[in-house]
């Protein structure tokens, strides 16, 4: 009960991090003007605070799914190693 119960919930958390990372993977393909903006303030100096406060959202964003992934990964791991 134990084994089936880390084994698809390992699985479960590992499809919501594959759907966080093809959103991400999404996302980061910009259009052309932020990609030139991008490369026009590579420091970031200019960046007024509602700018810095979306890329701490993002920075989040991708911890979280870092996070999804490791949890996942380890719930299917131990959920495997628990013999039946």
């Amino acid at each position: 009960m134990l084994d089936d119960a880390l084994t698809y919930g390992g699985g479960a958390f590992s499809l919501i991090a594959v759907g966080v990372w093809l959103w991400l993977a999404r996302r980061a393909f910009p259009n052309f003007e932020s990609f030139v903006k991008g490369f026009d303030d590579e420091l970031r100096l200019g960046a007024s605070p509602e700018e810095r406060a979306r890329t701490a959202r993002w920075h989040q964003v991708r911890q979280a799914a870092v996070a999804l992934t490791a949890v996942g990964a380890l719930c299917l791991s131990i959920g495997l190693a628990i013999p039946d």
